[in-house]
């Protein structure tokens, strides 16, 4: 296994990147040439006051997150490619080792669309469409990354609070009234998640392997084509 690459069981990714301090320096240097090239400094034209006196008005710490803005995606982006890797949300990013004059790193996690064993596709007369992808994701392999519910369920818990607050309501009301703790609210939000996104995959997947257009081809072929 990569020292750089880990693959754990709850199907996340984790990216360990170094950063030799030259390079961290360098991109420092970068954000601090600009911020020169753009002050304006009384008596001095736009782009032409000392770097000395520029640099002594910038917050060094914003100025190497800046820098950080810059050269992260490149270094993570170069990660990615070198491990073949394939996102499909943006990744999580810490870094553990930050200090000044020394080498740094930083761990990005992220994860992929998972693989799709599908089940055997049977159709029954008249049966619902609902029905058959239902027993279509429960007979197929599919296992999602941890990462991957957990952004579906914030991203659906960021809905319904933006909703809950356009009714003059907020989270804490809307649980008093369903009779839900906040922990049982999010488990609902997970399995809902879990669900859409196997619903999801496995229709990517037979849209794949059976080179199907687009999705309504691929319920067509669900419900007419079997």
């Amino acid at each position: 296994m990569d020292k750089q690459l880990e693959r754990l069981d709850n199907g996340n990714i984790v990216l360990t990147i170094d950063l030799p301090w030259i390079e961290v320096l360098a991109a420092y240097e970068d954000v601090v040439n600009e911020q020169v090239a753009q002050a304006e400094i009384k008596g001095f034209r736009k782009g032409m006051a000392p770097r000395k006196l520029v640099e002594e008005k910038l917050d060094r710490n914003q100025t190497m997150s800046h820098a950080m803005e810059h050269l992260l995606p490149k270094k993570y982006q170069a990660a990615i490619d070198a491990h073949g890797l394939k996102p499909v949300i943006y990744p999580r990013i810490h870094i553990p080792k930050g200090n000044e004059g020394e080498d740094w790193q930083f761990v990005a996690t992220l994860c992929e669309a998972p693989v799709v064993k599908l089940g055997p596709i049977v159709h029954l007369k008249d049966q619902k469409l609902a029905d058959i992808v239902e027993k279509l994701v429960k007979s197929s392999e599919i296992k999602l990354a941890d990462m991957l519910i957990e952004a579906e369920s914030d991203h659906r818990l960021a809905a319904l609070a933006d909703n809950l607050t356009k009714l003059g309501l907020t989270v804490d009301k809307y649980l008093q009234t369903k009779k839900l703790t906040t922990e049982e609210l999010r488990a609902r939000l997970a399995a809902e998640a879990r669900r859409d996104l196997e619903v999801e995959f496995v229709l990517q997947q037979i849209q794949v392997e059976h080179k199907l257009a687009d999705r309504q081809k691929t319920l067509d072929f669900l419900t007419s084509n079997i």
